[in-house]
């Protein structure tokens, strides 16, 4: 069985330069049969806090996934963070017209080609931890793969802490999120959210909507 914690952005609205918009990747929401109404834009600081009192294993094996929509990122933009125990985020940047995926993994860094990004187009992007390797996927096709950085094997653990910035989604990332999904243990393609045949029933999900989600504005 499955654990999967899914954070769901379901508010419409087009608000245009930040916010909530009816700019979405799909109409239905994957393996729940839900509308899907609306994404979130993210600019400079915007970001989804996800943190609370609760605590939240991975373990040594997991899977990240979400649909972005990036813009051209200045720098680097960061997808999500997480801490505090373990560290774990992840970020979209440009090098001389060249995209690329930076990581931490506890206190370690990796750089890996995201060659297989689209700006400005949606796309599905999961991170696989298992156990000593990780992958990267952009629409169920493997951009990257490579073995953990030393002391990044985990176990992942984050302790709960309501304090705003220890779990983020976005906090510098620019262009659109949608449908962010943690699972613990290590899926294959097949079960991704964007696989074309889902399979109903093998996971147990956590629905954090808009009522569980606290999202705060900051301008860095």
């Amino acid at each position: 069985m499955v654990e999967s914690f899914l954070a769901m952005f379901h508010l419409g609205g087009d608000t245009g330069y930040s916010g909530w918009s009816t700019n979405v990747p799909f109409s239905i929401v994957p393996q729940t049969g839900e509308a899907n109404t609306g994404a979130l834009h993210y600019d400079a600081g915007d970001y989804v806090d996800l943190s609370n009192a609760n605590a939240l294993s991975l373990g040594y094996e997991f899977t990240i996934e979400l649909f972005m929509k990036p813009d051209m990122p200045i720098t680097a933009s960061p997808m999500f963070h997480f801490s505090p125990i373990s560290a774990l985020s992840f970020m979209l940047g440009e090098d001389f017209g060249n995209l690329y995926f930076s990581s931490w993994f506890q206190s370690a860094s990796t750089y890996d080609s995201a060659s297989l990004v689209q700006i400005d187009e949606w796309q599905h992007f999961a991170l696989v931890v298992d156990s000593t390797t990780y992958a990267l996927y952009i629409n169920g096709q493997a951009q990257a793969t490579g073995s953990l950085p030393t002391g990044g094997e985990g176990p992942y653990w984050f302790s709960g802490d309501p304090t705003t910035g220890n779990r983020t989604l976005g906090d510098g990332f620019r262009g659109w999120i949608d449908e962010f999904r943690i699972s613990n243990e290590a899926l294959l393609p097949s079960q991704f959210l964007n696989a074309s045949i889902p399979e109903p029933g093998t996971l147990g999900l956590l629905f954090l909507g808009a009522v569980g989600l606290i999202w705060r504005k900051r301008r860095i």
